[in-house]
Protein backbone atom coordinates (compact mmCIF):
# COMPACT_ATOMS: atom_id res chain seq x y z
CA UNK A 1 0.00 0.00 0.00
CA UNK A 2 0.99 3.32 -0.54
CA UNK A 3 2.41 5.18 2.65
CA UNK A 4 1.91 8.74 1.86
CA UNK A 5 -1.93 7.64 0.36
CA UNK A 6 -2.57 6.86 3.80
CA UNK A 7 -0.91 9.29 5.34
CA UNK A 8 -2.87 12.02 3.09
CA UNK A 9 -6.67 10.27 4.11
CA UNK A 10 -5.01 9.98 8.01
CA UNK A 11 -4.46 13.95 7.66
CA UNK A 12 -7.36 14.36 6.49
CA UNK A 13 -9.56 12.88 8.95
CA UNK A 14 -7.50 14.88 11.12
CA UNK A 15 -8.14 17.77 9.85
CA UNK A 16 -12.18 16.62 9.18
CA UNK A 17 -12.04 16.30 13.27
CA UNK A 18 -10.96 20.03 13.66
CA UNK A 19 -13.83 21.01 10.74
CA UNK A 20 -16.69 19.33 13.08
CA UNK A 21 -15.11 20.92 16.47
CA UNK A 22 -14.99 24.40 14.86
CA UNK A 23 -18.26 24.09 13.78
CA UNK A 24 -19.34 22.69 16.95
CA UNK A 25 -18.56 26.31 18.62
CA UNK A 26 -20.07 28.00 15.45
CA UNK A 27 -23.10 26.20 16.42
CA UNK A 28 -22.93 26.69 20.19
CA UNK A 29 -21.78 30.31 19.95
CA UNK A 30 -24.97 30.85 17.40
CA UNK A 31 -27.26 28.24 18.21
CA UNK A 32 -27.54 28.03 21.65
CA UNK A 33 -28.63 32.22 22.65
CA UNK A 34 -31.31 30.75 20.23
CA UNK A 35 -32.53 28.39 22.95
CA UNK A 36 -33.40 31.40 25.14
CA UNK A 37 -34.77 33.68 22.40
CA UNK A 38 -31.57 35.95 22.74
CA UNK A 39 -28.60 36.00 20.30
CA UNK A 40 -24.18 36.06 20.10
CA UNK A 41 -22.95 39.72 20.55
CA UNK A 42 -19.49 41.52 20.36
CA UNK A 43 -16.76 39.17 20.58
CA UNK A 44 -18.48 36.18 21.39
CA UNK A 45 -20.38 36.63 17.44
CA UNK A 46 -16.70 37.24 16.29
CA UNK A 47 -15.36 33.71 17.65
CA UNK A 48 -17.89 32.09 15.96
CA UNK A 49 -17.59 33.86 12.67
CA UNK A 50 -13.58 32.83 12.95
CA UNK A 51 -14.84 29.48 13.93
CA UNK A 52 -16.76 28.87 10.77
CA UNK A 53 -14.48 30.48 8.58
CA UNK A 54 -12.00 27.89 10.35
CA UNK A 55 -14.28 24.95 10.05
CA UNK A 56 -14.47 25.73 6.39
CA UNK A 57 -10.85 25.95 5.57
CA UNK A 58 -10.30 22.62 7.78
CA UNK A 59 -13.00 20.36 5.61
CA UNK A 60 -11.96 21.77 2.32
CA UNK A 61 -8.37 20.57 3.06
CA UNK A 62 -9.62 17.87 4.75
CA UNK A 63 -11.73 16.51 2.47
CA UNK A 64 -8.93 17.59 -0.33
CA UNK A 65 -6.35 14.94 1.59
CA UNK A 66 -8.47 12.49 2.23
CA UNK A 67 -10.07 12.07 -1.36
CA UNK A 68 -6.33 12.74 -2.87
CA UNK A 69 -5.09 9.92 -0.89
CA UNK A 70 -7.71 7.62 -1.89
CA UNK A 71 -8.04 8.20 -5.49
CA UNK A 72 -3.88 7.40 -5.38
CA UNK A 73 -5.06 3.71 -4.15
CA UNK A 74 -8.40 3.80 -5.96
CA UNK A 75 -8.99 2.82 -9.67
CA UNK A 76 -10.63 6.01 -11.35
CA UNK A 77 -14.17 3.69 -11.88
CA UNK A 78 -14.53 3.65 -8.00
CA UNK A 79 -13.73 7.45 -7.57
CA UNK A 80 -16.33 8.23 -10.29
CA UNK A 81 -18.42 5.57 -9.02
CA UNK A 82 -19.05 7.40 -5.43
CA UNK A 83 -18.71 10.69 -6.88
CA UNK A 84 -21.77 9.87 -9.12
CA UNK A 85 -23.20 7.73 -6.14
CA UNK A 86 -23.68 10.47 -4.05
CA UNK A 87 -24.89 12.74 -6.37
CA UNK A 88 -28.10 10.47 -6.95
CA UNK A 89 -28.37 9.83 -3.47
CA UNK A 90 -28.72 13.48 -2.56
CA UNK A 91 -30.86 13.67 -5.34
CA UNK A 92 -33.00 10.86 -4.02
CA UNK A 93 -33.20 12.46 -0.08
CA UNK A 94 -33.82 15.64 -1.19
CA UNK A 95 -36.71 14.98 -2.62
CA UNK A 96 -37.64 12.28 -0.02
CA UNK A 97 -37.18 14.75 3.08
CA UNK A 98 -39.05 17.33 1.33
CA UNK A 99 -41.96 14.97 0.36
CA UNK A 100 -42.38 12.76 2.67
CA UNK A 101 -41.04 14.83 6.12
CA UNK A 102 -41.66 18.26 4.66
CA UNK A 103 -37.85 19.38 5.48
CA UNK A 104 -36.51 22.18 4.09
CA UNK A 105 -33.23 22.10 2.14
CA UNK A 106 -30.36 23.11 3.80
CA UNK A 107 -26.79 22.95 3.69
CA UNK A 108 -26.31 19.91 5.34
CA UNK A 109 -27.71 17.37 3.61
CA UNK A 110 -25.18 18.51 0.78
CA UNK A 111 -22.33 18.42 3.74
CA UNK A 112 -23.28 14.68 5.07
CA UNK A 113 -24.16 12.87 1.83
CA UNK A 114 -20.96 14.15 0.23
CA UNK A 115 -18.85 13.21 3.81
CA UNK A 116 -20.95 9.40 3.57
CA UNK A 117 -19.24 9.24 -0.63
CA UNK A 118 -16.02 10.53 0.46
CA UNK A 119 -15.49 7.70 3.50
CA UNK A 120 -16.83 4.94 0.79
CA UNK A 121 -14.59 6.19 -1.91
CA UNK A 122 -12.10 6.16 1.58
CA UNK A 123 -13.00 2.66 2.29
CA UNK A 124 -12.95 0.54 -0.61
CA UNK A 125 -9.40 2.47 -1.88
CA UNK A 126 -8.24 1.07 1.31
CA UNK A 127 -9.42 -2.41 0.85
CA UNK A 128 -8.30 -2.60 -2.52
CA UNK A 129 -4.68 -1.75 -1.24
CA UNK A 130 -5.20 -4.64 1.40
CA UNK A 131 -6.83 -2.69 4.16
CA UNK A 132 -9.38 -4.76 5.06
CA UNK A 133 -9.51 -4.45 8.76
CA UNK A 134 -9.66 0.10 8.25
CA UNK A 135 -11.43 -0.43 4.97
CA UNK A 136 -14.25 -2.31 7.38
CA UNK A 137 -13.96 0.40 9.93
CA UNK A 138 -14.13 2.93 8.06
CA UNK A 139 -17.50 1.52 6.06
CA UNK A 140 -18.97 0.87 9.66
CA UNK A 141 -18.09 4.37 10.54
CA UNK A 142 -19.53 6.09 7.65
CA UNK A 143 -23.16 4.73 7.71
CA UNK A 144 -23.41 4.98 11.41
CA UNK A 145 -22.76 8.42 10.81
CA UNK A 146 -24.36 8.84 7.66
CA UNK A 147 -28.20 7.44 9.51
CA UNK A 148 -27.52 9.24 12.50
CA UNK A 149 -26.81 12.59 10.67
CA UNK A 150 -30.25 11.68 8.12
CA UNK A 151 -32.56 10.89 11.08
CA UNK A 152 -30.99 14.53 12.98
CA UNK A 153 -31.53 16.53 9.74
CA UNK A 154 -35.33 15.10 10.03
CA UNK A 155 -35.81 15.96 12.73
CA UNK A 156 -34.10 19.19 13.46
CA UNK A 157 -37.45 21.45 12.64
CA UNK A 158 -40.31 19.20 14.18
CA UNK A 159 -38.11 19.94 17.87
CA UNK A 160 -38.46 22.60 20.63
CA UNK A 161 -35.41 25.19 20.92
CA UNK A 162 -33.29 22.90 23.66
CA UNK A 163 -33.29 19.64 21.71
CA UNK A 164 -33.20 21.15 18.56
CA UNK A 165 -29.78 22.43 19.47
CA UNK A 166 -28.66 18.91 20.41
CA UNK A 167 -29.86 17.28 17.83
CA UNK A 168 -27.85 19.86 15.45
CA UNK A 169 -24.72 18.90 18.01
CA UNK A 170 -25.31 15.17 17.56
CA UNK A 171 -23.69 14.61 13.49
CA UNK A 172 -20.91 17.23 14.39
CA UNK A 173 -19.75 15.53 17.22
CA UNK A 174 -20.34 12.25 15.72
CA UNK A 175 -18.23 12.79 12.31
CA UNK A 176 -15.48 14.68 14.80
CA UNK A 177 -15.34 11.38 16.58
CA UNK A 178 -15.19 8.85 13.49
CA UNK A 179 -12.66 11.50 11.93
CA UNK A 180 -10.73 10.89 15.46
CA UNK A 181 -10.75 7.25 15.54
CA UNK A 182 -9.86 7.14 11.50
CA UNK A 183 -7.13 9.47 11.73
CA UNK A 184 -5.59 6.87 14.43
CA UNK A 185 -5.60 4.17 12.25
CA UNK A 186 -2.32 2.53 11.89
CA UNK A 187 -0.85 1.56 8.58
CA UNK A 188 -0.88 -2.46 8.28
CA UNK A 189 2.23 -3.75 9.56
CA UNK A 190 2.56 -1.03 11.77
Amino acid sequence: MDAIAFEQMRQGHALMAACCALYLAWWAIFFWPKVSGGSAHGALRVVGIVAILGAVACGLFGATRICGGAAELAPTRVVVGCLVGAVILYLVLLGITQRMFQRQPTTELVLFVAWLGMEACCALALGGAGQTGVAALVAVLAVVGFVVSLVCYVLYYRLEPLPSFVDGCVPLALIGIVSIVIACCPPAGA
